[in-house]
């Protein structure tokens, strides 16, 4: 993984941004480690370059992030879950990546312009995606959701809250 954190923007929304390092690219999207506000690896994610309205490579705000992660990586607490090293086979294709999540049963996020959509790939489609989508209370699946898939913006392969919640079913046998 680089160093060259960037800011990544997302159509229709200049207030808020992805701070993450470019590991891998198509000229249809982007394979980014992202990081959170605290210098964390916050989570892997598949970005859709058709929805990123701009990228910044130099401010303040990332200085502030390139020592965060520093002083994290020297406390060993930077990616403290590898998550990292888990990333997709076969995310050039957003119909492989999401074959790989539904034969897996891998939890993921999926992100659209005001959604974020956590769940388990139930069907995929020429134009849509199935999402069982967890409860977080009750920490269960509830009916497919579908999701056009133009409207993803992002997809969570594997993120820190996920990894949580598939932790916690493995340690209750909820996870087969």
């Amino acid at each position: 993984m680089t160093n060259r954190l960037l800011e990544i923007y997302l159509e229709d929304d200049d207030d808020s941004f992805i701070v993450g390092t470019v590991i891998a690219e198509t000229p249809y999207q982007l394979l980014v480690v992202a990081i959170d506000d605290n210098g964390q690896i916050d989570s892997v994610e598949i970005i859709d370059r058709s929805h990123i309205s701009k990228t910044i490579a130099d401010s303040a705000y990332l200085d502030f992030c390139q020592t965060m992660i520093k002083e994290n990586q020297a406390a060993g607490i930077f990616d403290a879950f590898k998550l990292a090293d888990q990333l997709p086979n076969h995310w050039q294709s957003i119909d492989h990546l999401l074959a790989e999540c539904q034969g897996e049963q891998r939890l993921i996020s999926v992100i659209t312009g005001p959604d974020i959509y956590a769940g388990r790939v139930s069907m995929v489609s020429a134009h849509q995606i199935g999402l069982q989508l967890v409860d977080f209370e009750s920490v269960s699946f509830g009916a497919p959701t579908l999701i056009d898939k133009a409207d993803v913006m992002v997809i969570d392969y594997v993120s820190r809250q996920n990894y949580y919640v598939t932790r916690y079913w493995k340690t209750k046998g909820q996870n087969k």
